[in-house]
């Protein structure tokens, strides 16, 4: 039986009062919070920088694990890692020379996951996870919260849990964008170890998380 952890994006939470909303996800039974990173040009959109992660890193002790939707990650993954961030979420699809920031990452022991778009063949990211500790498969397009879940990502999900279980990997298989009890329960009967939820779970904070720690 797996240990499902919930994860909630603070991209959806009420910014005016982080501090009382970390609080609550703590204590309806959150294990880390997922951190949405984006700089307008790898996605089409803006959200938090340093500063703000370091407001939410003295409201909280669970692990902080830095989404970055950012094309130069090779560039500026110390100043998350400075701010807070305990594991960097880096996308397969970022413009870089990727084997060369894992490798990096690898041998400054910094802590990393791998992140695939709904277009990526899972395949493609295999070869990283003897030393990712999370694999981030979106089911939605990166950029906005609220969109409608991709059901084929849930394949994803599947193969992605038959490789990490065959090779005895430790990597944890997440899954983010559109999640609620439902597609929760479809993610976690697939394969999934970790549920990101936004919306969903900020919409109820102490109700949707106890939902999704039911499933």
């Amino acid at each position: 039986m797996r240990d499902i952890e919930i994860s909630p994006s603070i991209i959806s939470s009420d910014l005016s009062h982080l501090y009382d909303e970390i609080k609550k996800c703590e204590d309806a039974g959150a294990k880390s919070f997922h951190l949405d990173i984006m700089d307008g040009n790898f996605v089409d959109n803006i959200t938090m920088g340093p500063d703000l992660i370091k407001a939410i890193r003295k409201s909280t002790d669970l692990r902080l694990d830095g989404h970055l939707m950012i094309e130069r990650p090779d560039k500026y993954y110390k100043d998350f890692i400075d701010s807070g961030i305990n594991i960097l979420l880096i996308h397969y699809e970022a413009p870089i020379n990727i084997n060369e920031l894992l490798s990096k990452l690898k041998d400054n022991n910094i802590r990393y996951g791998i992140v695939i778009n709904p277009d990526t063949d899972v395949k493609k990211i295999f070869k990283f996870l003897d030393s990712a500790e999370i694999l981030l498969i979106m089911s939605v397009y990166p950029g906005f919260s609220g969109q409608k879940f991709i059901e084929s990502s849930l394949n994803k999900v599947k193969e992605a849990r038959e490789f990490v279980d065959k090779n005895n990997y430790k990597t944890k298989i997440e899954i983010d964008g559109g999640i609620n009890d439902k597609t929760g329960k479809l993610a976690i009967d697939t394969g999934a170890d970790i549920l990101v939820s936004a919306s969903y779970i900020f919409n109820n904070i102490k109700e949707n998380i106890k939902k999704l720690k039911s499933l």
